[in-house]
């Protein structure tokens, strides 16, 4: 039986499909920040519809699909709760039924963090762990939690996934969920652009003849030397490390691990992260490991495959 897997991020979106052997293909869409929902369907649709015809798959054979959805999610009634100010029109929408009506085929929701935590714990790099936090360093700082082999979920279906909303200075700046110096809010795609532009040396930067003042720029800058770019990126590694000791304290993992467009440059996070749980995190067992996914790019579509096949019993 086939799989189809989607990730739907804040500017791509990710499909995958799988048979029992694995990842057979994927496809990727560009799509602008400004797009809603209805939108983004369409061209979920479209791309579905290509592997699905393209690979051969006959009629009758696709089992279902896993849908990772940047929120907070109700995996049992698969409906998403809250958007934190993305897609917002997706509270109200069917996805099951939207499933249902295209393909025929029942759809699994889940939190795009914690299907990102599945496909690397059952194919990647948690496999035989039976607890691992999960850090998704994308537009935000996502999160997921595996404890005793079972992920975290919570009365509310928020436990463990709000690892980028804890406060990592108080006196910091406004998130978008409402709080102030959540981990977000100090180092994330979405506040580096203002990290840079707000700093009194940024016209005297190299970093400041860049069309996108992304991570990419940032890491590129700061390996030529340029001053405000090692600065910022000595704040964001302080920043993303006391977010990640936070949830040792909190969750008592065994392994961290750290995926998300980000950790392209993770021969440059990697051991600074590492050196500052050794030294700050209190762990009187032993070290907590960092680890970078096996599948940073697809580790959620590997968690789609995954939730689709447990939830129907097909063969994993």
């Amino acid at each position: 039986m086939w799989v189809i897997a989607i990730d739907l991020g804040g500017t791509v979106i990710k499909t995958g499909l799988f048979n029992e052997t694995g990842l057979i293909a994927t496809e990727l869409v560009v799509v602008g920040l400004a797009d809603g929902l209805k939108n983004k369907l369409s061209e979920i649709e479209h791309v579905v519809d290509l592997l699905v015809e393209s690979n051969g798959v006959k009629p009758g054979h696709l089992a279902g699909i896993g849908f990772a959805f940047s929120g907070l999610v109700d995996s049992i009634k698969n409906r998403v709760i809250s958007t934190n100010k993305k897609y917002d029109e997706a509270i109200t929408f069917d996805f099951v039924k939207w499933a249902k009506s295209k393909w025929g085929v029942p759809l699994f929701l889940e939190n795009d963090a914690r299907m990102a935590l599945l496909g690397e714990w059952q194919y990647g790099a948690g496999k035989g762990c039976s607890d691992i936090v999960s850090v998704t360093l994308g537009t935000g700082f996502g999160s997921a939690v595996l404890i005793n082999g079972k992920l975290l979920v919570g009365k509310h279906f928020q436990a463990g996934n709000l690892g980028g909303h804890l406060v990592v200075n108080h006196q910091g700046t406004k998130c978008t969920c409402g709080n102030v110096g959540c981990v977000e809010a100090e180092a994330s795609t979405w506040r580096l652009p203002s990290l840079l532009t707000e700093h009194p040396d940024f016209l005297s930067s190299s970093i400041k003849d860049e069309d996108v003042l992304d991570f990419k720029a940032l890491f590129n800058h700061a390996s030529s030397n340029d001053s405000l770019a090692k600065e910022v990126l000595r704040h964001c590694l302080s920043v993303w490390s006391a977010g990640i000791i936070s949830m040792v304290h909190a969750f008592d993992p065994e392994l961290i691990i750290l995926s998300g467009g980000i950790m392209k440059s993770s021969s440059v996070i990697l051991p600074v992260l590492q050196q500052k749980v050794n030294q700050l995190a209190w762990t009187p067992w032993g070290k907590v490991k960092l680890v970078e996914a096996d599948y940073p790019d697809f580790s959620a579509l590997y968690g789609g495959n995954y939730l689709v096949r447990s939830k129907l019993d097909y063969e994993l």
